[in-house]
């Protein structure tokens, strides 16, 4: 076109509108089209849902990775009784009218009937405490199913110490409460918030917290008044101290908690329903709002978190049980609360009522659209029958009483079982070991990591307690990936060729430089010196520089600081206090005789903190405490170096 034109754009996340037109603003014809249109496509997705997919997706392979290594340690015991038990596994969810179904017997045994196996173990969990109690020979293939199912659900590894050391009930309140004492400090000196440290009060809250046979709220009410003491000197301290309490309490007994206010963290009023949740929820909920803690913040509900996770695991497995032992128990009330249910069902007149009351407990067990139930779920359906019959019928009223106290029909399988530490299980598969190396002395081959002997002293042991490092990645170098799958998600460096296992795995891998290449793909350049690498937030220069920078930010009474001033509340402050508030200026300067009162602060983003901080300085001192003066030099600014 020879004449003037313009052409306007509207761009939006899937689409991009434009036209041209003329000078005097009329819509052009472009090769005998008018000029205007729109172009769609996809909108651009965030990558966190790619990377759970890929997480989980390693998180699978590495679990049958471990279940393939446990089945070549009993191949050959097992191939000398049943030589087809394996391929009956591997093949026992095939159609018969499939092409690759191989012909086998749709059984576990090969020399009796599945139903004579269930019959003495209902459960898995009925083996495996069938294992650890009773001293005979048992069936190898017995023994194989028992610690497959260890080492398919090891647990987490939220604990460090050895699973000799693991008792079942203990729940530590006090090293817990003190922490957070620390924490809420930090995060806000004016809450004078002192959670208690009293060993009877201690004692009496995990007696209430460890209890089944009340509901949540009511164990809640029990220990709010003994939580802490509220110290405020004016009702508004009081009431903020409590709010505190009540969702503190909230969160330990897995009721919906604001974590706003258990956190210290300022929202708006319209985000208060994305930060209301029960802990049983934190790893769904917490990612999409984790960004927004402050570091004293993300520590208070890591805490939390831990905390709830032990009190979860004493309720799991009371003092003194074990966890297999709990498991039968459980399934026994199921069994018995089942009869209940029946005959409450028989005593309906209504036939069309019995049915819909049965169709509770169906959808409980089966899930509605491959979905699952909760039993929490489950006995809100049922109790809207069961209240209608309380006063009429007995059963009924048992019912009620099981419901209320949220212990009705217990299901074996429940998001509570994330609590389990491996070093529960690891304790299980060494009991079954040394019941059964007496027959099979194969089972008790010690690790063969002389190392790690200490924390895990059999072979078998390893498949439940070794962990592929976090900065190692997924088991394949980079350079095997971009030639198999065309990705770029792994970076590992391998020491050998070969086979990795859990026992040679430091053989195999360079740990310390698979390290290194996990820190350096993260890296990227600064946007300021083109071609520079970026410093960690973290790294002692750079909070070093987020500190001066606040520090040129404020105004004190209006008034710019001095570099001598500058200098002084560094040294003096900064490098004291890990969380340094306006107050603690304020008092610095009235200390050096520079201001008769308190001067005003202002130019912070948050009026009574500053956000930035020396915190790695503060840690590092910790481990370090005869280094800590040697980890930032005295400051001595020059000119230009604060502007």
């Amino acid at each position: 076109m020879k004449e003037p034109y313009g052409v306007g754009l509207d761009i939006g996340t899937n689409s991009v509108g434009w036209t041209v037109v003329d000078a005097s603003g009329h819509v052009r014809k472009i090769k005998g089209q008018t000029g205007i249109g729109v172009r769609l496509f996809k909108e651009g997705a965030a990558a966190a849902d790619r990377r759970g997919f890929r997480t989980t997706r390693r998180r699978l392979k590495r679990v049958k990775w471990r279940l393939r290594l446990l089945r070549e340690f009993f191949d050959q015991p097992i191939s000398k009784v049943d030589i087809n038990f394996f391929a009956r596994r591997k093949y026992s969810d095939i159609s018969p009218r499939d092409p690759n179904y191989n012909g086998l017997e749709k059984t576990l045994f090969n020399d009796r009937s599945d139903q004579d196996f269930y019959h003495d173990y209902p459960t898995i969990y009925h083996l495996r405490e069938a294992l650890m109690t009773q001293h005979r020979k048992f069936d190898v293939r017995e023994i194989y199913l028992a610690i497959h199912h260890i080492v398919k659900y090891r647990g987490n590894f939220l604990r460090n110490d050895a699973a000799t050391a693991y008792r079942s009930g203990t729940l530590d309140l006090q090293q817990h409460f003190e922490t957070l004492n620390h924490l809420f400090s930090q995060a806000d000196l004016e809450l004078n918030l002192n959670l208690t440290t009293d060993v009877a009060l201690l004692d009496s809250i995990k007696q209430t917290l460890v209890r089944t046979d009340i509901s949540r709220s009511d164990r809640q009410k029990l220990i709010m008044p003994l939580l802490a003491v509220l110290t405020g000197a004016t009702t508004a301290e009081k009431k903020r101290q409590k709010a505190v309490v009540t969702e503190f309490a909230k969160a330990l007994v897995g009721n919906k908690t604001k974590i706003d206010v258990l956190t210290l963290t300022d929202i708006d009023a319209t985000e208060a329903k994305d930060w209301a949740f029960s802990l049983e929820e934190n790893q769904d909920k917490l990612p999409g709002i984790e960004d927004r803690f402050s570091e004293v913040g993300q520590q208070i509900i890591d805490e939390v978190i831990r905390l709830y996770a032990s009190v979860n695991l004493a309720q799991l497995i009371p003092e003194g049980k074990r966890f297999s032992q709990s498991m039968v128990e459980k399934y026994k009330r199921h069994g018995e609360d089942l009869k209940l249910l029946k005959a409450y069902i028989r005593s309906q007149s209504d036939a069309k009522r019995g049915r819909a009351i049965r169709a509770t407990y169906d959808q409980y067990i089966d899930g509605v659209k491959s979905k699952q139930v909760t039993q929490e779920a489950f006995q809100k359906a049922l109790g809207k029958f069961v209240d209608a019959d309380v006063d009429l019928n007995s059963w009924a009223a048992q019912i009620k009483q099981a419901i209320d106290s949220e212990q009705f029909m217990p299901k074996l399988r429940i998001k509570q079982n994330g609590a389990i530490p491996y070093q529960v299980q690891q304790n299980e598969l060494d009991q079954i070991i040394s019941n059964q190396k007496e027959y099979y002395p194969w089972l008790g081959e010690e690790n063969p990591v002389i190392k790690r002997r200490g924390k895990f002293p059999y072979k078998l042991d390893e498949l439940v307690g070794f962990r592929v490092p976090y900065y190692v990645g997924p088991l394949i170098t980079k350079e095997m990936q971009a030639a198999t799958a065309n990705a770029g998600f792994a970076w590992m460096v391998r020491k050998a060729d070969g086979p990795i296992t859990p026992w040679n795995f430091d053989d195999k891998v360079d740990r310390v430089a698979s390290a290194t290449a996990f820190i350096q793909r993260m890296q990227t350049t600064d946007t300021y010196l083109i071609g520079e690498e970026v410093l960690p937030a973290r790294s002692l220069i750079y909070q070093r520089f987020m500190v001066l920078n606040e520090l040129n930010n404020i105004r004190v009474d209006d008034g710019q600081l001095t570099p001598r001033q500058k200098q002084r509340l560094y040294n003096q402050v900064f490098k004291k206090h890990k969380r340094v508030t306006a107050k603690n200026i304020q008092d610095n300067l009235v200390a050096a005789g520079e201001f008769p009162t308190a001067p005003r602060i202002t130019g912070l983003a948050d009026p009574k903190v500053f956000n930035s901080s020396l915190s790695t300085y503060h840690d590092l001192k910790q481990v370090l405490p005869e280094a800590g003066c040697k980890l930032i030099p005295e400051t001595t600014f020059k000119r230009g170096y604060n502007e």
